[in-house]
């Protein structure tokens, strides 16, 4: 043969074997392919087989029996259509009567998308103790999941039906924004709890949930301490309550003015501190709340317009009131009922640390000597120069 020849010869050969290389890696990747669509396929029909034995419960109410608890549940069902329904369990914890669930229906609870949970006035009043431990510690609860006491049974609350449907569930989410819609009660979830209760000095706050006319409503503030029920704040004390130790976002003041006359102011923004010191061993607490506010209404002539004086009246009136409504809850939970819902068990700690170590043990009996006082400092905006609003 001729070199020419050989040359193309060996050009073939060497085309030949990289293209039979090359239908090697297509068949190993065609058969890794086929490999993982065989296993999602069975995985998808595995996962849809799962949903049809599962219970979603999307909220669970919680009341104390004479033997153990019950527990009233709203889940998702899936027949046609998804659908909220309705059961009822009984068992010596909660836990088991959860799991007794399935013995009515043969499917199995899942929590990860429940939304509530409702505490009975009796739990609350007995402590919860028993009934909140399975909410921090069974892996599949959700921390954020938000609390709430019932006004008495929690199983009526389940009960309630709109147009044939169950709703309550469905209104947890609701429920729980209108906490910084409003600032009228203190909301709360199951890790605020849980902090809460692993701290030194045991004292938290829940919504209540009422039933009026028929129709689920928050109602007020119940305050814990050592996991009992111990008292009620008004929706004034709430917002004193939460002026004081939170922040308020977005909430309504409305205050009567004289020769003005009613004016609705929105809260945006509030801060607050809590200084602690000891004056002749005893605790001397400063509360310090600062806001910002704005103008949403007056009921005053269009014609009239607002001097820059008027805005003072206005700030004053507002300093007054939340100041008030600060002393009012303090008043009440710490002084009569020796509760620390305010955290100057945290302030003493930090602040009075020595003082501290030497009262720790009898802090109960210490807040009946507290003294306190409250500094309220606010700033009405001053855009609108008129009671009528700029077009």
């Amino acid at each position: 043969l001729s070199n020419a020849k050989i040359k193309r010869f060996d050009v073939w050969k060497r085309r030949w074997r990289c293209n039979m290389k090359t239908a090697r890696w297509i068949k190993y990747i065609l058969a890794a392919l086929l490999a993982v669509s065989c296993f999602v396929s069975m995985t998808a029909c595995s996962f849809g087989s799962d949903i049809s034995k599962k219970m979603m419960i999307q909220g669970i109410g919680i009341d104390k029996e004479e033997e153990g608890y019950l527990v009233s549940v709203h889940y998702l069902r899936s027949d046609e259509e998804v659908k909220m329904d309705f059961i009822q369990s009984q068992g010596t914890t909660v836990y088991e009567a959860l799991q007794n669930l399935t013995l009515q229906t043969g499917l199995i609870p899942t929590y990860s998308h429940n939304a509530m949970v409702v505490f009975s006035k009796q739990c609350a009043q007995e402590g919860l103790t028993d009934v909140f431990d399975f909410f921090i510690r069974y892996h599949e609860t959700r921390p954020t999941v938000d609390l709430f006491v019932a006004q008495d049974r929690a199983e009526t609350l389940f009960q309630l039906q709109s147009e044939g449907q169950y709703v309550l569930a469905t209104q947890a989410k609701s429920f729980a924004e209108a906490d910084s819609a409003t600032n009228k009660f203190a909301g709360s979830t199951v890790l605020d709890v849980a902090n809460r209760m692993a701290s030194e000095y045991n004292a938290f706050a829940l919504p209540e949930l009422t039933l009026i006319d028929e129709h689920v409503q928050l109602g007020r503030t119940v305050y814990f301490q050592d996991n009992q029920l111990i008292g009620y704040f008004n929706r004034e004390q709430s917002r004193g309550y939460l002026a004081a130790v939170y922040t308020i976002r977005n909430g309504v003041m409305v205050l009567d003015i004289p020769d003005i006359g009613t004016i609705s102011l929105k809260l945006e923004n509030t801060s607050s501190k809590i200084t602690a010191d000891i004056v002749d061993d005893v605790p001397h607490f400063q509360i310090e709340v600062s806001c910002k506010a704005y103008i949403s209404e007056i009921n005053q002539d269009l014609r009239k317009k607002l001097s820059l004086d008027v805005y003072e009246k206005f700030e004053t009136a507002l300093n007054e009131k939340l100041k008030l409504q600060i002393e009012s809850a303090v008043e009440q939970a710490v002084i009569r009922d020796s509760t620390d819902i305010f955290n100057f068990d945290v302030a003493l700690q930090q602040q009075q640390t020595e003082y501290w170590k030497v009262h720790r043990d009898s802090w109960a009996q210490e807040l009946a000597k507290i003294k306190y006082t409250v500094n309220v400092t606010s700033s009405v905006d001053r855009v609108q120069q008129e009671a009528s609003p700029a077009f």
